[in-house]
């Protein structure tokens, strides 16, 4: 009877080992895969940010050229358009790279690859087209408005999605971006003036580098 209870006692005492062995490697592996999906979020997260700087970048140099077509529209109307067909080819191929870099394909809320496509043509076109474009500036300034208020838009989505706090001053601030452009198109469709271009591309600059500063502060409490 001795006998069978020790080995009783041992049988208990292996189990009890074993389920704490798998415990310990459950709460383990659990802690790997957490540590893996934060390290993933934090490149996600600088990624995003080196995307924002360059977005920040493109609103003050088209509010700059916005300044300059108020005051000398002659000679500036060229260098708008090489200067937007530009900065849209290196953010589209930045965005179609950074899609298929971070694997953006299995990302069912990843727009990066339909952008960077857009962006890039369009800019290709503007580039290669501008002097056949130069009489409807303001389309294409609007245009430019609505492409960026639209990545903007997706932007706001995903901060919502991941529960930012300010994620609504991102979405009015990027409507706003999008009502501008609307109005430049209509506008310039009505026989436009070229001043008024200038003002609005001011407008949307101001309006765009607070839309990516709010979008900026969130993405840095997100990191913490």
């Amino acid at each position: 009877m001795a006998t069978k209870k020790s080995g009783a006692k041992k049988t208990t005492s292996q189990a009890s080992s074993s389920v704490r062995s798998k415990k310990s490697a459950n709460v383990s592996n659990t802690k790997s895969t957490a540590k893996s999906d934060k390290a993933a979020e934090q490149i996600l997260i600088r990624r995003a940010k080196s995307t924002n700087w360059l977005s920040i970048l493109e609103s003050v140099v088209v509010g700059v050229l916005g300044v300059f077509l108020i005051t000398n529209p002659n000679w500036i109307t060229q260098i708008i358009f090489y200067i937007i067909g530009i900065f849209l080819m290196v953010k589209g191929v930045y965005k179609i790279v950074n899609y298929f870099v971070i694997h953006g394909k299995s990302d069912f809320y990843n727009n990066d690859l339909l952008y960077g496509v857009i962006a890039l043509i369009f800019g290709i076109l503007i580039v290669v087209l501008w002097e056949k474009l130069s009489d409807a500036i303001g389309i294409v300034v609007g245009a430019w408005m609505i492409y960026g208020a639209l990545v903007r838009l997706n932007a706001a989505i995903k901060l919502h999605a991941v529960g930012a706090k300010n994620w609504f001053y991102v979405l009015l601030l990027s409507l706003l971006m999008l009502a501008l452009g609307i109005y430049l198109i209509i506008y310039a469709g009505a026989g436009f003036i070229v001043q008024v271009v200038g003002a609005v591309m001011i407008i949307a600059a101001i309006v765009g580098v607070i839309d990516d500063a709010v979008y900026m502060k969130e993405l840095s409490e997100l990191s913490k």
